[in-house]
């Protein structure tokens, strides 16, 4: 099985690669470690920001409750919390799904908020702690026939801890830490902890586009009975 990498594994791989921590020297510098290991930790968030990136999903139910039809993600999701939303459904104690559409937040506005009943349509705020707020609010037999709310959602990384003293192992697939290690060393090589010169910061990003382009497009898609429904080409959103 691979070797799953932690985040100081990574950012130690990443300063090696902007030459701050050459083989002569046994480990990093405690400083310099700490500044890509917090640095590390926005680019994490930041990709799952504007991706769907395996790794990050999850799915969770909340019980339905009476009367309440605003459920903040906070309290069900963990530490992680809650990036993009990508499903809502009903799930009745027999087992059938029933999905809810997702409106957006500003169509709330519109709802009549003392209607009630079973929950047909949903929205998720953009609030730094995201609520889920379900349409219409939930009755007394939603809850008694034991009723919940399935969300399939990405969440943001855990919290690295830049210390050190307790090591994050990275939530992302083994065939994506090289891509990981060349973004992460872009971002500290560009100021934090080095400043390479323009020529090598644009070669360390032309590279780590092509690695994006091509994991996004092949990783892990194999697993579908379809082929992958795009090829890897030179480019990306950056």
């Amino acid at each position: 099985m691979p070797s799953y990498q932690t985040a100081r594994q990574v950012a130690t791989n990443s300063l090696s690669k902007i030459g701050a921590f050459p083989s002569s020297q046994s480990q990093p510098d405690v400083r310099e470690l700490k500044i890509a290991m917090q640095w590390l930790e926005m680019v994490l968030n930041n990709q799952s920001g504007i991706r769907p990136t395996a790794g990050f999903w999850n799915t969770i139910e909340i019980p339905i409750e009476t009367g309440i039809g605003d459920y903040e993600l906070e309290d069900y999701i963990g530490d992680s919390g809650a990036q993009h939303v990508f499903s809502v459904s009903l799930v009745t104690i027999l087992g059938n799904v029933e999905p809810l559409e997702i409106m957006s937040e500003k169509n709330t506005a519109f709802k009549n908020l003392k209607d009630t009943g079973t929950p047909n349509c949903a929205a998720i705020t953009k609030d730094v702690k995201p609520v889920l707020k379900v349409y219409p609010t939930p009755t007394s037999s939603d809850e008694e026939a034991g009723t919940v709310i399935r969300i399939r959602f990405q969440s943001f990384h855990a919290s690295i801890d830049s210390e050190g003293t307790n090591d994050t192992e990275i939530m992302l697939r083994p065939s994506w830490y090289l891509w990981l290690a060349y973004r992460l060393a872009y971002e500290i090589g560009g100021g934090p902890v080095r400043r390479l010169p323009d020529n090598e910061l644009t070669r360390i990003k032309t590279d780590f586009m092509m690695m994006e382009t091509q994991l996004y497009a092949r990783d892990g898609q194999y697993n579908a009975s379809e082929p992958p429904r795009t090829q890897p080409v030179e480019g990306s959103m950056y």
